[in-house]
């Protein structure tokens, strides 16, 4: 009931299911996926992974029986995050920025983690990654979560201008 008025006004594009880096890969987590789908019926779903268990292309392909957007992340390269994998497994494309802060990630609270601005150089590197996602989809999202003292919004200022926007 409560995301109603935004279907009904036409301005609901998804729910984001964030699962944290303990939720890996196993046939149990894989059953509440599919349970989760179930309860929230037909909305359109993107599903963000922390975990680098998940990245298989058996995965990609139940998301797709499933009709759930997989949400491309960028965060730090640390062992067991999940890598920059662009994949489309659903009409709409979904890529998320959480910032490359390696030194807090695990140690700092999460403002902390967060505390991150991208240079030009760090975003051109996605500019053809999401190109390509967004060949593949209708629609395709970009968020910027390395919110921790407005840097989001400098990003998405940059990235609007990487791809000739004001």
């Amino acid at each position: 009931e409560s995301i109603k008025p935004l279907v009904e006004s036409g301005k609901f594009g998804g729910m984001l299911l964030q699962f944290p880096y303990s939720f890996k890969l196993s046939d149990e987590n894989v059953d509440y996926l599919r349970k989760v789908r179930d309860l929230l019926g037909e909305y359109p779903l993107f599903v963000e992974f922390r975990h680098r268990s998940w990245i298989k292309a058996h995965v990609f392909e139940l998301l797709r029986e499933l009709g759930m957007g997989y949400c491309c992340v960028d965060e730090p390269r640390l062992r067991g995050l999940v890598p920059p994998v662009i994949a489309a497994t659903s009409n709409v494309g979904y890529v998320r920025f959480h910032g490359r802060n390696a030194a807090k990630w695990w140690e700092g609270d999460s403002s902390e983690r967060y505390d991150y601005l991208y240079s030009e150089e760090e975003l051109l590197e996605w500019k053809p990654r999401i190109e390509e996602l967004a060949s593949w989809t209708d629609k395709t999202y970009v968020f910027f979560n390395n919110c921790h003292a407005g840097q989001a919004a400098v990003n998405a200022q940059m990235m609007l201008k990487l791809f000739g926007g004001d």
